[in-house]
């Protein structure tokens, strides 16, 4: 902050957040600037390396807000210092300011000044530091599972601390928690033990391992992560926004002094698939993003001895977001053996009449079940019609969700009556206007059926609906009208619209040929944002303005592609942040940036055995390597990211050399340390893949139009309806 700023008085928490979106606003406008530049302009590279170094500063600000305001509370020690709420301004300000600087150096064809920062350490985990805050890894790590569902919640919390280091668990390892809401847990864990016993068993591992891994945790204390502590819901609210544990005065409150006047954007996920006549194949094919600030999370694969092998990325490793609060171990995409795949959350909640709502399963057992025990999605609709209504008015809170398998595809978005006298709503295609079926679905985070009009807290003159966008409202006056999770879900409706209009759009002009490549590119259309300054912008928005939107945006956490097969083929796709640099925001100034953005997938193959998992992994990425070292050594002597992408090609060079290092001669004791070994390969692995699709990438850069794709139209396409969008 220059001399000539006024002083600030003492922020609030309001303040401070206002800040924050400030600084990711002239971030994100540096990085729009940036990408019009390409790889062979020095201006891009001098700009790619300096927004990095900024990206250390506002990491580190925003963790600091997170120990003054609670909302990082899950991932930091009791007796963390909280620090001053002055210092904290200081530092979103100056980030604001060297992104400012950034954007108009890149604008004038100026390289600008890499900043100094403070040097990065790995402290014996596998992410880096900048000096006490650990930095998103920006190549999503892998764990791999085996054997009984107590033997893979002990190599869990073993491998997941030994990438991330014992702090990931600490906090929750450090609750004590009371009578009431043992007595709550209680009544979770009964519902566990009944529709799904093996998530306890899993429980009760994860406390084994995570004190072998020197964090001792209670049975207690790990199964609060799934269950919560506090009892179902009487009111509209998104995930655990708004809570507090008042036993141990610790908040998890996304929007601590924050208003419904002041609540301007949410974070949430899209998902689509499209299957039979809609794939060249008649496979499944599915893509899917997580929407929010990226978080410390990690895949998994497993291969349990009762079930389904199945792959399956939780929103987080220990339960929580920070920021958005706890979500209980929920988390997509997932697919499994048999061929199904779990897409996404189905997009809306609350449907259900008031007097159902209870105690039930929370959304990310649930997964975790039918990932092992349902052989297609006509099975995993039928399990959870046979479960309670359970915690509905929370998002995440109960069962549901989008599922889909080679044949069938489903959207259970509300279930009412379940499971004595069940009225569920359940999309199973998508329409035209002429009433026309097609084998795709999409959900973002609004209700689409049309029997689904009171979901997702509409407001009491209902909402606005259209064939493809759903059930929603732009109305500022409707939408402020509640508190603020009736607010929250409105604004999922109103930014959902365009986002399913976009997929609608999308899905039925690649109709017949919609393949992985397909899916892939819609997953990097971008959308648009109108020119002007925050204010301006955010102005407009909250007056009800609408513009082009994607799901396809910079909020997205985790990309993801599937292609799920029953015959052991089947192939994970996954991307941390967006699949494309130049994605814009989907709404004002609401979006982020990685340091070390790579925007490039890894792939796994779900394999019969872990062994032949990471042995086509190592394949993959000794293939790409072998691709990227031509493409670089046929570029000119002259060209300004040379040296650049040669340093990701080394690094792709160093990950295959580590990983073939541990590939050879090891002798390990027992089969945690060997699956914890063939994890630490595939990581390895699936960070050479990256890197050299980096290089590839940034060479030959791929399709972000789905229109490029689909010329001349195959015969028999579906036509797109531009009266039904």
């Amino acid at each position: 902050m220059s001399d000539s700023t006024p002083p600030m008085t003492t922020p609030n928490s309001a303040d401070l957040q206002a800040l924050r979106s400030r600084a990711h606003y002239a971030v994100l406008k540096a990085n729009k600037v940036l990408v019009l530049r390409g790889w062979d302009d020095p201006v891009y590279v001098a700009c790619r390396q300096a927004l990095d170094s900024v990206m250390i500063l506002l990491n580190q600000a925003k963790w600091e807000l997170g120990r003054t305001d609670g909302t990082y509370a899950d991932f930091q020690s009791e007796g963390d210092k909280a620090w001053n709420a002055l210092d904290i301004a200081g530092q979103f300000e100056s980030v604001r300011a060297h992104a400012e600087r950034i954007a108009a150096d890149c604008l004038e064809g100026r390289a600008p000044n890499v900043l100094p920062v403070c040097e990065l350490e790995a402290r014996g985990t596998e992410i880096q530091f900048a000096a006490d805050v650990p930095l998103v890894p920006s190549i999503c790590p892998v764990v791999i599972l085996a054997g009984s569902n107590y033997d893979m919640g002990r190599q869990y919390a073993r491998q997941v601390i030994e990438i991330y280091g014992g702090w990931i668990f600490r906090r929750q390892a450090q609750r004590s928690f009371s009578e009431d809401e043992r007595r709550e847990m209680a009544r979770w864990e009964e519902q566990l033990a009944t529709y799904m016993p093996e998530i306890l068993d899993f429980v009760r591992g994860w406390a084994e391992g995570a004190g072998d891994a020197g964090v001792p945790m209670s049975y207690e204390q790990v199964l609060a992560i799934w269950t919560g502590t506090l009892p179902p819901s009487r009111s509209v609210r998104p995930m655990a926004l708004a809570l507090t544990d008042t036993h141990n005065k610790i908040t998890t409150a996304a929007y601590l002094g924050v208003s419904t006047a002041t609540l301007d954007h949410d974070d949430m996920c899209s998902g689509a698939c499209a299957w039979g006549e809609a794939t060249p194949d008649g496979k499944l094919v599915a893509g899917a993003t997580t929407d929010h600030d990226c978080t410390f999370q990690a895949t998994i694969v497993a291969y349990p001895e009762r079930g389904n092998s199945f792959i399956y990325t939780p929103f987080s490793v220990n339960g929580s977001i920070p920021v958005l609060g706890r979500f209980f171990m929920a988390g997509h995409p997932g697919m499994n053996s048999k061929g199904l795949a779990y897409v996404h959350h189905g997009g809306a909640n609350t449907g259900e009449p008031r007097e159902q709502w209870g105690y039930g399963v929370r959304r990310g057992p649930a997964t975790f079940h039918l990932m092992q025990f349902a052989a297609s999605a006509v099975e995993a609709r039928d399990i959870q019609i046979g479960w309670p209504v359970g915690d509905t008015a929370i998002s995440l809170g109960t069962a549901g969700g989008l599922f889909a398998d080679a044949r069938y595809g489903c959207s259970i978005e509300a279930r009412a009556g379940s499971p004595d006298n069940p009225d569920p709503i359940i999309r199973e295609g998508t329409y035209d206007a002429l009433g026309r079926s097609y084998s795709f679905l999409y959900a973002t985070n609004n209700a689409l059926d049309p029997r689904s009009r009171w979901l997702n807290a509409a407001p009491a003159q209902g909402c606005r609906y259209s064939l493809a966008g759903g059930w929603h409202t732009f109305d500022p006056s409707a939408i402020f009208s509640g508190d603020a999770g009736e607010a929250f879900r409105r604004l999922s409706s109103k930014n959902s619209e365009g986002r399913n209009r976009q997929f609608y759009a999308s899905l039925m002009l690649g109709y017949g040929r919609i393949d992985a490549s397909y899916m892939t590119t819609v997953y990097r259309q971008t959308g648009s944002i109108p020119a002007g300054d925050y204010d301006e912008v955010c102005a407009a928005w909250h007056k009800g303005a609408q513009w082009d939107c994607s799901a396809a945006h910079r909020a997205n956490a985790f990309t993801v592609v599937m292609e799920p097969a029953a015959d052991g083929t089947g192939r994970y796709h996954a991307c941390v942040g967006p699949a494309d640099r130049a994605l814009a925001c989907r709404d004002p100034g609401h979006g982020y940036y990685y340091y070390d953005e790579t925007n490039a997938f890894w792939t796994l193959t779900l394999a019969d055995t872990p062994e032949q998992l990471v042995a086509d992994a190592g394949n993959t990425a000794r293939r790409e390597i072998l691709r990227a070292g031509r493409m670089l050594d046929h570029l000119a002597v002259g060209f300004a990211g040379k040296a650049l992408l040669s340093r990701y090609l080394d690094l792709a060079h160093i990950s295959l050399q580590k990983a073939d290092d541990l590939c050879t001669g090891a002798d390990l004791p027992d089969r945690d340390s060997k699956l914890a070994h063939l994890a630490k390969i595939t990581r390895y692995f699936t960070r050479a893949q990256v890197r050299a699709r980096q290089v590839i990438e940034a060479i030959e850069p791929p399709p972000t139009d789905p229109k490029t794709l689909i010329t001349p139209p195959v015969a028999g396409a579906a036509i797109y309806n531009r009266e039904a969008v």
